[in-house]
């Protein structure tokens, strides 16, 4: 791209002015209308030790090249990864789960409450909301086996007494495993 003077264009394709002189020249900006730069940069000096035509991406590129003093080339380089700064909480998802029990929001409530599974599995709470959305959304099978990991977690917490009532709901009660078809574990025959 030509930094200075004018810019040779086919023929036909600027008049320059209304008689035709000009034909096929158009002027380029001066020094300072750089088309690059922001109005609101401060205008580059002339003895600022770059030179106008070099890009302004290789400014500061020493800082990223190794010095002379920072041969490892017999080292191992170590690697150090950071821990992400986020920190996912099971208590978030119980709460919001709580909530959407709370609104009647089944599917939402039991979203949370397996994404709560995941960072907290022996939680009593998380157990209690899966089941609790499953018996509403109608998947008994589920609903009876977390009833059953609650107790095993909890016997005697909050929801302890509620879950012996729920297993006792026939349809908790008789309903089939969904992986071999057969009564759920614990389920009269």
């Amino acid at each position: 791209m030509p930094s200075k003077g004018t810019v040779v264009l086919p023929e036909g394709t600027y008049n320059g002015d209304e008689n035709g002189s000009g034909r096929g020249r158009v002027p380029l900006p001066g020094e300072d209308a750089d088309p690059v730069r922001s109005p609101d940069d401060p205008a580059p000096a002339a003895g600022s030790g770059q030179e106008q035509d070099s890009s302004s991406s290789l400014a500061g590129l020493d800082k990223l090249l190794p010095g002379p003093d920072d041969d490892q080339s017999d080292k191992k380089r170590k690697l150090t990864v950071k821990e992400p700064t986020h920190k996912e909480a099971a208590s978030t998802d119980i709460d919001v789960g709580k909530y959407y029990l709370q609104t009647r929001n089944w599917k939402a409530a039991q979203s949370r409450f397996e994404s709560a599974m995941v960072l907290d599995p022996e939680n009593p709470e998380v157990y209690w909301g899966l089941a609790e959305t499953e018996r509403h959304l109608g998947d008994f099978a589920d609903a009876r086996a977390h009833y059953l990991k609650l107790l095993d977690y909890d016997p005697d917490g909050p929801h302890g007494k509620e879950a012996r009532k729920a297993l006792k709901d026939p349809e908790i009660a008789n309903a089939k495993s969904p992986s071999t078809g057969q009564p759920a574990a614990g389920a009269p025959k």
